[in-house]
């Protein structure tokens, strides 16, 4: 038996299997230094200790998708190591503010499978939660993410695809404990506008473009330990190109 993780593949998933993700992640100061080297936040709360406090966050949270990130990170090994493309994420919601020495554990189960017409690969839909050292709920979300077969001479499964909400209602929203937008420092937070400033429809032409070096991928990757081969590995696509 080899003792080399090869992944999952499309059929050794089935519908309603729970997937325990291995190592657990402290998170620590040292996160938020570095995704705000890669990522510079323009936001005020995850950009400011002080900001934070004066709208009630004190101990200063990291940034949202740092968390996500690590969570996320842990889940790749199991669902998505032979990954043609991710396809999709829904019903995301952080349910409370991540902490510097927080640690994130991550569970998925298995919603829906559908595989292609190719019979070369399917679709896997899971649903994940991360939960801190306490056993509180962090964050959830779903995903989709097309995976390679191993044996591509192997009969499809039942198709189930998952019925997924197009959002999330504002009353499944989880508002931060203690945040208090009262003495809210709008040249502070450098941002004019607010909640009713903005229109279903409106379009917003966002002038700074960036462009995504391989060493940007490469750090990012690395850091939330993102280790599907179509991020690493030149062969893992026919193009020979990374994800």
């Amino acid at each position: 038996m080899s003792k080399t993780n090869a992944g999952n593949f499309f059929e050794d998933f089935t519908v309603g299997q729970v997937l325990e993700h291995a190592t657990p992640r402290t998170v620590t100061e040292g996160d938020r230094a570095l995704y705000g080297a890669i990522y510079p936040t323009r936001f005020s709360i995850p950009s400011s200790a002080a900001f934070a406090a004066s709208v009630g966050l004190d101990p200063h949270p990291v940034e949202e998708l740092i968390a996500f990130h690590v969570a996320f990170g842990k889940t790749v090994p199991d669902v998505s190591l032979n990954a043609v493309a991710n396809l999709g994420y829904a019903e995301l919601r952080f349910h409370r503010p991540v902490l510097p020495g927080d640690t994130l554990s991550t569970r998925s189960e298995v919603i829906g499978l559908k595989q292609n017409s190719n019979g070369k690969s399917g679709v896997v839909y899971v649903r994940s939660t991360a939960t801190n050292q306490r056993g509180e709920v962090a964050i959830d979300w779903v995903r989709w993410v097309m995976v390679h077969k191993r044996d591509q001479s192997l009969p499809a499964p039942e198709t189930v695809v998952p019925e997924l909400a197009p959002a999330v209602e504002p009353a499944d929203l989880v508002i931060p404990e203690g945040l208090d937008f009262t003495g809210y420092d709008v040249v502070a937070a450098g941002e004019p506008h607010r909640f009713d400033d903005y229109e279903v429809g409106e379009k917003i032409d966002h002038v700074d473009g960036v462009t995504l070096t391989d060493s940007e991928h490469q750090q990012a990757t690395r850091l939330w330990q993102n280790t599907a081969k179509v991020h690493f590995n030149v062969e893992a696509r026919p193009d020979g190109n990374r994800l």
